[in-house]
């Protein structure tokens, strides 16, 4: 597991391999499995830092951003330049975090895809706990909302 990254979400129940919020192996996918809603939601709520990707010309444009979840969206806090000229717009934005251990080969992966937008003055946006990492004026505010989100750790391996 990273450091400063959300616990890794618990098993599914072994005897079926699924759980109450609907984690089960994924079909396909041998080594992963699906993390239900509440997995994922659990893992956005302990904030940190994640991946933003942005309609680019040609491909996606990703960036690193700190965030935290509030009223079942993504908020954000940034300046000028392209998250907040795709928040005025309203783009489709996509968002990644990951927590991995190289050495145990364990940890998990919550995606989220919505829209972007700018946050006015007064939403409760403006309060939560994000503070930027950059040393830049970062006075502007965004959520992303989640539209649909999905989630997959790697399953624990079984030795012979």
């Amino acid at each position: 597991m990273t450091k400063g990254a959300a616990s890794e979400p618990a098993a599914g129940d072994a005897s079926n391999g699924t759980s109450s919020d609907g984690e089960g192996a994924l079909a396909g996918g041998e080594g992963l499995v699906a993390l239900g809603r509440a997995d994922c939601d659990r893992l956005l709520a302990g904030g940190g830092v994640g991946l933003i990707a942005l309609p680019g010309s040609g491909a996606p444009e990703m960036r690193p951003v700190n965030f935290a979840l509030q009223d079942h969206r993504l908020v954000l806090r940034t300046g000028v330049g392209q998250i907040l000229d795709a928040a005025r717009r309203g783009d489709p934005a996509a968002f990644a975090i990951v927590a991995a251990d190289r050495f145990e080969h364990t940890g998990w992966s919550v995606v989220v895809q919505g829209r972007l937008e700018e946050c006015p003055p007064g939403d409760r946006a403006f309060d939560a706990p994000v503070r930027p990492w950059a040393r830049a004026s970062k006075d502007a505010v965004v959520a992303l909302s989640i539209e649909q989100i999905s989630g997959r750790r790697l399953a624990e391996r079984i030795e012979p």
